[in-house]
């Protein structure tokens, strides 16, 4: 191999020396020429001595390691298997790992600054403008759109209708007042709903029409007051009545 002459850097270790050599002399780390970078390393020792560089004893005892694998290569060394193992592998272990973190020390340095150069701007605070209700437009029609519009959606998502069934099952019976239970039930939890929320879980249109009803007769006995949404799009549902007791045996079925 062709004597190498080497320009002193300030290295970080012995195992970075060991790379740089590897590097010049253009081997594979998986193959390391023990002999001939084991030379070099003495070389580079050896001139870090003649100008009295601090020479730690990390670099001391990579030159030992070295020399045991030098003399462990001269030497046939096989397990119990037979097979011959290959004294280099501890040390190609050590240098993979140190390759591996210096590789992501060099990327998080050539991205630290980054953002240096990008500035942020706060986001605005838009105040929204008071909801203005138009109480002229909540008329009983409005009503019955707001109610065809979410038995719309309620349909598409409905399993085939009952009377696909007649003649196999009996004619379904859905209780008005027990869609007024659950209504009740909900605005006593939350005070306010959507409107189309009040058909969910229905599974049938006997079930939604009940709902519908139950919405009217509450609207009728003061108990609820439905009203736009502020991007008019859906109708809410609000608890009115201050008096939470509700006699459902009152209520016709």
């Amino acid at each position: 191999m062709t004597q190498l002459s080497f320009k002193l850097d300030s290295f970080e270790g012995p195992l970075d020396l060991l790379l740089m050599l590897i590097k010049k002399n253009k081997v594979s780390i998986y193959d390391i020429p023990i002999v001939e970078i084991l030379e070099q390393y003495l070389a580079v020792m050896q001139q870090m001595e003649e100008l009295d560089l601090e020479l730690s004893s990390e670099f001391l005892v990579m030159a030992a390691t070295l020399l045991q694998i030098k003399s462990k290569m001269l030497l046939p060394q096989k397990d119990e298997e037979g097979e011959a193992e290959d004294p280099r592998t501890e040390l190609v272990r050590r240098l993979l790992e140190y390759q591996k973190i210096k590789e992501s020390i060099e990327f998080f340095r050539s991205h630290e600054n980054s953002d240096a150069v990008m500035f942020f701007k706060l986001p605005d605070v838009i105040e929204r403008p008071p909801a203005e209700f138009n109480f002229a437009a909540l008329t009983t029609e409005n009503l019955f759109e707001a109610y065809k519009m979410s038995f719309s959606k309620l349909e598409r998502k409905m399993p085939p209708p009952r009377q696909s069934f007649a003649g196999i099952v009996g004619h379904e019976k859905v209780s008005v007042r027990e869609r007024v239970r659950k209504i009740w039930d909900k605005l006593l939890k939350k005070g306010k709903v959507l409107f189309k929320d009040i058909f969910k879980g229905a599974k049938s249109k006997p079930e939604a029409v009940a709902s519908f009803l139950a919405v009217l007769e509450m609207i009728k006995l003061n108990k609820i007051a439905v009203d736009k949404t502020e991007d008019g799009n859906d109708y809410t549902v609000t608890k009115i009545s201050d008096n939470d007791k509700f006699n459902f045996e009152e209520l016709e079925d």
